[in-house]
């Protein structure tokens, strides 16, 4: 169900990068030991709660024996409740409800968007309780489960006007590491459109990655979501970074080729820092942790008979 294999495979080709190796959570939830390593937990909003649980599991016994490990499956927080916090906390000033809070929604406009996929929203912009609970119920005869969906409030800028523009900050271990801006026409700018920013811009996102503006309100943020690697992706607003998720297995992405020569300038400048972040965290090989955890182990029996009993049948 998770996808590092897709989203993290160009970063193989980053010159200077340590190995890398991509497991499964299948693959690790079954394994009686696991090599010395930094091993980092991603993608944890589409596992089960059971799988969460097991996750959590493997990340305590690998802590247990020395192994550095980011990301606890116990504790980094999912979008809705993330959102929550982060306006809880005075850094959004934007709000969140689920579905069955969806009557007491008092902030307009909104839209709907799943809180476990990274699709993007699943409406335009909604202007009032009746056109939410025309939203709601479409959403749901199309198959969206209920539970899923949550209601956001509207809160973007353009920089000038109608583009629109998309920050991203990547959090290794300690270190922030901004990546390059998305610039869009539309104000749910989540791929960008080639080429509509202009060198101004480009200029500013190429200095902007080497002094780390909004570091404060972003470290905050991770800590709030006890998230150590990720991206936040925000915006700013009256001046003010607003936080719109923070993602534990974003698409890792290059910049060879560009119209204006200062954005590859800026994709070079932004490998270089994630390299040096990965190097940072890298852990020198050494003994292979054995797994003693006794609900993984039974776990892993009640694997082998459920598929041994697929062959028989």
């Amino acid at each position: 169900m998770t996808r590092p294999q897709v989203t993290h495979r160009t970063l193989v080709a980053f010159p200077g990068v340590p190995a890398i190796r991509i497991w499964s959570y299948d693959k690790l939830l079954r394994a009686r030991s696991l090599p010395r390593a930094t091993w980092i937990f991603t993608d944890m909003d589409r596992l089960s709660p059971w799988e969460l649980e097991l996750a959590a599991h493997v990340y305590r016994e690998l802590r247990s024996h020395g192994q550095r490990v980011l990301n606890d499956p116990a504790r980094v927080c999912h979008r809705h409740a993330l959102l929550k916090r982060l306006k809880s906390a005075g850094i959004n000033r934007f709000d969140v409800w689920r579905i069955d809070e969806s009557e007491s929604v008092d902030r307009w406009p909104v839209f709907l968007r799943t809180e476990s996929a990274h699709r993007g929203p699943l409406t335009g912009l909604i202007e009032d309780a009746g056109q939410l609970r025309l939203e709601i119920e479409k959403a749901v005869n199309a198959g969206y489960p209920e539970r899923d969906l949550m209601v956001v409030e509207y809160c973007a800028e353009p920089v000038h006007g109608n583009l629109f523009r998309k920050l991203a900050t990547f959090r290794v271990g300690d270190r922030l590491v901004p990546t390059l801006a998305v610039h869009d026409n539309q104000w749910a700018a989540k791929y960008g459109q080639l080429g509509v920013a202009g060198t101004e811009l480009y200029r500013e996102e190429l200095a902007g990655l080497a002094e780390n503006r909004y570091a404060d309100a972003l470290n905050q943020a991770f800590e709030i979501g006890h998230v150590e690697y990720g991206r936040a992706d925000f915006a700013l607003v009256s001046g003010a970074p607003q936080i719109y998720e923070i993602n534990t297995n974003p698409t890792i992405g290059r910049v060879l080729e560009h119209p204006d020569p200062v954005r590859v300038e800026s994709g070079r400048l932004w490998e270089g820092n994630f390299v040096a972040a990965l190097v940072a965290i890298d852990t020198p090989s050494g003994a292979p942790t054995r797994i003693k955890d006794r609900i993984l182990a039974k776990q892993r029996r009640r694997d082998f008979w459920m598929t041994r009993s697929r062959w028989v049948v």
